[in-house]
């Protein structure tokens, strides 16, 4: 009896965004819940930097062994190691919360590059769309995280292992659908991918870097964001994640837009219109001493919308120069990148604790220069035209 499903690109895209956002989901959950249990900044700061560094590093292998036919199997390793974090509750010693975080960590780098994998093989001609929709479904994920695991926690007597319901039921589905029939790449190696990296640097690089900066403070912002709530005395459902979501929601809406931007106008204009527009609106929330809640809300979503989009336009900017080897071009500019800028809210709890005048602030306020160091990067690297003359 043949129990797989017919392959549509409606399908393939729902099944696709369905698993991103339960993955991202379990990202977002350790922001709050060391801000509800109480653990230090700095230790926790350390915790989630070591970790994600460790996990990210992975990626570009991760990427490698999606390239060469194990997208699927790779995507679904992810999903089940990411669902480790559902167990954090179940422990109070930071031992065994450094290895919850690591597996989850390397649930994330192994489903990424294989999962955008096969979001920019679904079209050839809007490659820049359906990696941005498919990325606004973990940012949908990510935005949900908080407040619904706080909900859960309390509903179920302290504990979230109801989230297996939906990991399971993704599991069996990718089991099933046949994803691969339409993703078929050529091999490729570790030594082709750095080769890549070396021969298409001038795009690369800066690309790289600006990833760095983007990811390191949006990683310390949201690593910091319940804390910042509790500093400017905002509502409690600002504290226990509303704000988070407000912030995330922001960048998957916008994610959605800007794909129809990327589609029709260079990357290179719409990165900077986002910069701009990120570095102006950073400023003017941390300025504000004390913010009503609807107007906290609007700032939050507006700023998430900006600083949420930059990632996935740095991916799809190289994905429209390199389209040859999606997954290793993704795991460059996601997971080698990501594996550095995991270590934001390291960098953010140790900041925290040398300054003692409005601590939480006064960290944001040191970080956003790397806002300002990812504008003139931007501003260095090829435009679309220019580099796919290079790569022919």
């Amino acid at each position: 009896m043949n129990y797989r499903f017919k392959p549509t690109l409606c399908r393939s895209l729902c099944l696709l965004w369905c698993s991103h956002l339960i993955l991202d989901f379990f990202t977002g959950i350790w922001p709050i819940y060391k801000t509800l249990f109480h653990i230090d900044l700095a230790k926790a700061g350390i915790l989630a930097g070591i970790s994600g560094f460790i996990g990210e590093s992975l990626q570009l292998g991760f990427g490698y062994i999606s390239d060469r036919g194990h997208r699927k199997v790779i995507m679904m390793l992810g999903l089940g190691l990411a669902s480790s974090i559902l167990w954090m509750t179940f422990t109070n010693h930071l031992f065994f919360s450094f290895c919850l975080l690591l597996l989850m960590m390397l649930g994330s780098s192994s489903f990424h590059p294989a999962a955008v994998g096969f979001a920019s093989k679904l079209s050839e001609h809007h490659k820049s769309r359906y990696i941005l929709l498919f990325s606004s479904s973990g940012a949908i994920g990510l935005a949900i995280s908080q407040l619904t695991f706080t909900k859960a926690i309390a509903f179920f007597n302290g504990h979230a292992l109801i989230f297996y319901i939906p990991v399971l039921t993704l599991l069996i589905l990718l089991l099933f659908y046949p994803l691969d029939a339409k993703t078929e790449t050529t091999p490729f190696s570790v030594k082709q991918a750095l080769q890549l990296f070396l021969q298409h640097k001038r795009l690369l690089l800066p690309l790289y870097l600006i990833q760095i900066a983007n990811v390191t403070l949006s990683a310390a912002f949201i690593f910091l964001l319940p804390d910042l709530m509790q500093t400017k005395e905002c509502h409690i459902w600002l504290c226990q994640g509303g704000a988070h979501l407000c912030f995330i929601l922001g960048g998957a809406v916008c994610m959605i837009i800007t794909g129809y931007l990327c589609d029709r106008y260079n990357c290179k204009y719409v990165l900077l219109t986002v910069i701009i527009s990120a570095l102006f609106l950073f400023y003017s929330f941390l300025l504000q001493s004390s913010i009503p809640p609807w107007k906290t809300v609007v700032f939050l979503t507006c700023l998430g919308g900006m600083i949420g989009t930059m990632n996935p336009l740095v991916v799809s900017w190289a994905n429209q120069c390199l389209s040859e080897h999606p997954s290793t071009v993704s795991a460059l500019l996601m997971g080698s990148a990501w594996c550095v800028a995991n270590l934001g809210p390291t960098w953010a709890g140790l900041i925290s604790k040398t300054v003692s005048v409005q601590p939480i602030i006064s960290t944001l306020y040191i970080m956003s220069s790397l806002m300002v160091v990812a504008f003139f990067l931007v501003l260095i690297t090829p435009q679309g035209s220019t580099a796919k003359t290079i790569v022919d």
